[in-house]
Parts: C-alpha cells; sequence; structure tokens
C-alpha cells in the first residue's frame, strides 16, 4: 500500500560526489527545500561501495577532489578509505546528512503533465513528488557480472569487487580473480602477498602504463592545501591531462607526436612485459593488439611484479564452466578455489536496460529506458527532450577518457543549478523541455567530432560503447576545457517554457 507523497521543490537522486555536489550548489543558491535519496543505508556513492583491496584512484588526488573544497590528502594517488573520509567530510562540512533519506531504492519516475511535478516511487512504499529531479545515479554503480555455466553451483564464497564480502577472508586461501581490468590490476597486489593461490583468468589484453605515486609528509599536506598553492599544483595536473587528450583525438597537426608518445608507451609496455613476464605465450596475450586509448588504461607499477609471483597463475585459454570447487578451464584444466571474485567492471552505458536502475516515464507517457535503449541522447548530457525539469547529471556522453570525472561533474551540476534558478526566477514558468531541434543538433554534433577520437576508431571492445563494440555511449568527444565552457551559460531560449 502506497503512503501519501513528500513533497521536496528537488529531488536528488543518489550521494557520490555529483549528488553532494548539487545540494551544495542549491543551498549555495539559498534554495533548500530538498532531498537526497540513497539506495543504500549510508550515504557514499563509489567510494562507499568499491571497498575491495587495493581500491585507489588512478587520477592525482590534486585534480580528482571538489575544487572548492580543500583536504589535506595523504597520497598523491588515494586509496578508497581515504575517498570515504573526503566524502564524509563534505557531507559534514555542508550538513547534507539532514537532507538525506537512506534506504530508498528508487523504482520509478513519472511526469504529470497536467501539474508539471515529478512523482517518485521507492522499493520500500515511500513515496514523493518534485518539481524537479536531479538524477545522479551513477554510471559506474551497477556492478556486471556475466553468465557463467555453473556459477550457481559455486560452494566458496564468490562476489563482485564493487560489492565485496569483507566477512570472508582470503589470506591462505586459494582465490580466482575473473577480468582483468582497472579493478582486478588493483586487487591482484593488494592481496597476492597473503593468499595460498591466486589465478587470474585474463581477457582481452590492456594497456599498462606506469605512474609515480608517493606519500605526502606532514608538512607537504598542510602546503598542498594553501589556496595558492593548492590552485597551482592542480593547475599543473589539470594541464598535464589535458595535453594528453591530443593522443584520443585525430587532430591533424598532432598526428604525429602523438603516433610517437604511443610509440613510446608500447616500447615501455614491452620491457616490462619482458622483465616479469617469463612465459612467452602470456606476454604476446598481453601486449595489446589495438590503439593506446582503445579500452580504459591501466596506471600502475603493481600488477605486473604481482603477476610474476611465484603463487600467481595466469590462465589466457577462456573459462568452460565454474564448478561446486572452482574453474574448468578450456584447455581442460580444473583450478581448485575458495573464493571467487568478479572484476569485471559496470554496465554504464554499454547495455541500457541494466545502465538505468529505475524506469523513467516523461511527458506523455514517454519512456527514456525504452528510448535510450535504441538511442542514448540527451542535451549536453544533462536534459532529454520530452521529460521537462529532469536534470541526469553524467548522462551519455559525458564521461572522461583522459582526466577527472569530477571536473566533468562539476560543471554539468552548475549548469543544473542555474537551469533551475532561471525557472524560479520567471514566477510564469512550471517547467522546461528542451527543444528536440536543439538536441538534435548538438547530438549530431556530438557523433562527428566521436568519429575523430581513438575511442570509436579502435577495433576493439570496451564498456563505453553501445553493445561493447557500436557507437561510444560514455564518453564524451570533448576536451575538459571546452566541456566546461560549453556548459558555463544556461540559455533559456533552448528550451520550451512551460506556463
Amino acid at each position: 500500500m502506497k503512503k501519501d507523497a513528500q513533497y521536496f521543490e528537488t529531488v536528488i537522486i543518489g550521494t557520490g560526489f555529483s549528488g553532494l555536489l548539487a545540494a551544495i550548489g542549491l543551498k549555495k543558491k539559498n534554495n533548500h527545500d530538498f532531498v537526497l535519496l540513497e539506495r543504500g543505508s549510508d550515504i557514499g556513492g563509489t567510494w562507499r561501495d568499491n571497498s575491495y583491496p587495493g581500491a585507489e584512484v588512478d587520477i592525482p588526488t590534486g585534480l580528482y577532489s571538489i575544487s572548492f573544497i580543500p583536504y589535506k590528502f595523504k597520497k598523491r594517488y588515494s586509496p578508497q578509505s581515504e575517498l570515504l573520509e573526503y566524502t564524509n567530510y563534505i557531507i559534514d562540512k555542508f550538513s547534507i546528512r539532514k537532507y538525506t533519506k537512506t534506504n530508498q531504492s528508487v523504482m520509478q519516475l513519472t511526469y504529470d503533465d497536467s501539474t508539471c511535478l515529478w512523482h517518485v516511487e521507492t522499493a520500500s512504499g515511500e513515496c514523493y513528488t518534485a518539481r524537479f529531479i536531479i538524477d545522479t545515479s551513477g554510471v559506474l554503480a551497477n556492478p556486471k557480472t556475466p553468465y557463467i555455466q555453473g556459477a550457481e553451483s559455486f560452494q566458496g564464497a564468490k562476489f563482485h569487487t564493487a560489492q565485496w564480502d569483507h566477512n570472508v577472508s582470503y589470506e591462505g586461501k586459494r582465490v580466482g580473480i575473473i577480468g582483468s581490468g582497472c579493478s582486478a590490476a588493483q586487487v591482484v597486489p593488494a592481496i597476492a602477498g597473503k593468499v595460498n593461490k591466486l589465478t587470474v583468468f585474463m581477457g582481452k589484453a590492456q594497456w599498462i602504463i606506469p605512474r609515480s605515486d608517493r606519500t605526502y609528509s606532514a608538512a607537504e599536506r598542510f602546503i598542498n592545501t594553501l589556496p595558492v598553492i593548492r590552485h597551482l599544483k592542480r593547475l599543473m595536473i589539470f594541464s598535464y591531462h589535458e595535453i594528453r587528450f591530443a593522443a584520443f583525438r585525430r587532430y591533424p597537426f598532432t598526428q604525429k607526436i602523438t603516433k610517437f608518445i604511443k610509440y613510446l608507451y608500447a616500447r615501455t609496455l614491452r620491457k616490462n612485459l619482458e622483465k616479469y613476464i617469463d612465459d612467452e605465450k602470456l606476454r604476446q596475450h598481453m601486449m595489446p593488439d589495438y590503439e593506446l586509448g582503445g579500452r580504459r588504461v591501466i596506471p600502475s607499477n603493481l600488477y605486473l611484479p604481482a603477476l610474476a609471483r611465484d603463487n600467481v597463475d595466469v590462465d589466457i585459454s577462456g573459462i568452460e564452466s565454474i564448478t561446486p570447487t572452482g574453474i574448468r578451464t578450456k584447455d581442460g584444466k580444473d583450478v581448485p578455489l575458495d573464493i571467487l571474485v568478479y572484476a569485471t567492471g559496470f554496465y554504464a552505458y554499454s547495455d541500457m536496460k541494466k545502465a538505468l536502475t529505475f524506469q523513467v516515464y516523461g511527458s506523455g507517457g514517454r519512456h527514456l529506458n525504452s528510448e535510450w535503449e535504441n538511442e542514448a541522447v540527451s542535451y549536453k548530457g544533462i536534459t532529454v527532450s520530452g521529460y521537462p525539469n529532469y536534470f541526469k547529471v553524467n548522462g551519455p556522453n559525458t564521461g572522461t577518457g583522459h582526466s577527472s570525472q569530477l571536473c566533468y561533474m562539476e560543471a554539468m551540476v552548475n549548469y543544473t543549478v542555474k537551469a533551475i534558478c532561471a525557472v524560479k526566477r520567471d514566477k510564469s514558468i512550471k517547467a522546461i523541455d528542451v527543444r528536440s531541434n536543439i538536441q538534435n543538433e548538438y547530438v549530431k554534433k556530438m557523433k562527428n567530432t566521436m568519429k575523430l577520437t581513438v575511442w570509436q576508431n579502435s577495433k576493439c571492445t570496451a564498456f563505453y560503447r553501445k553493445n561493447m563494440t557500436g557507437e561510444v555511449t560514455s564518453l564524451s568527444p570533448e576536451s575538459v576545457v571546452n566541456f566546461i565552457f560549453s556548459r558555463k551559460w544556461f540559455n533559456l531560449r533552448d528550451y520550451h517554457l512551460l506556463k
């Protein structure tokens, strides 16, 4: 039985960094009539959920942090525990807990044309109505667990990296890890020295590049928070990663230099494989046959040395099935296991049936889930024609393949808050709906730009492509500078004004 709906001017879905930014943005504009709905039992988002051993950010924390909220980070690349501390610091600093309702898993959003309000239904039976929806539900929040024959028969513990079971001890156990992407590259070195036997069931080759990491002294931690120093360091990190964008975008005037840079990375990887991987067949398998950047790059100094340990095996023959006691490989081996870990990533926008975790019904009964299954489109990756006053932060083609996602989040949230403020200033406007021709022009331009990137042209599978091989649906083809400035100003003329 449904409960009476509670009204809030704005409902924010999700409490990761985007949700927190949205709450802070509204508060700064003196808008306090909002609620954050969190499906978990506590606030936190990505760095609450991804607590697997070795979890850490792969962008320097000087840039992977909110530009206006400094923090005394201990490492250049912060681990999950520190990023969760940072998240809670933000929550407490801006008193966000009092605006939050936990254990509120949204099941359906429905727009009412007659009232210009959104109706929000949750799994717990709680209902809400709102004028504005800011949907910050994470793109990398829905774990992908592939179907493998016999999985249900396995008698040991099994779980996804994003749902790590800390009640299960892996010390002295036989552990199998399915996958070889970024999560696996962090888990393997973190547990290899503590388990009895570790077997990595490796899929496609990954570009593994070295990185410089270090722990800061107490004095450095203090100095790094000083305004001038902090902004200068952030600018330096930002500039370095922005320059890297040239390696992923096919600019005619940079082709020779990017080709040379990629040659250097390939040479470095070959040398490291020769140094750490004795098996020639495995070395050949681990050398990518696709262009650097075609899949997410793995920055790690620890992964290859961990694979070289005596108690670590790598299987590249493929998985035939999961048995009650382990995994049977395609070359006929039975690998006994006590624990099975899926390091198999997330759906993102590769499978729209799984990317959105709730149903969204817009004007005239339009169904966003069905429409995005056909083609994932939006305007600036934030608003969608036919869905008035609905703002999807981290919508289609807003991810980054070369820099910090938080830079993109700040730009999208700032645009969203400006839009809400613009609507509220004009008392005659009830809602806004982006014009379909404006959206179509944006999508066309975005697709043409995407054709000039390695992400669309690389001949390999990747989670940011539709069905893993089609159009790039997750990443933005824009540089961060262009992304920010193209969303810096909100224009009501881009929208139908519903009065």
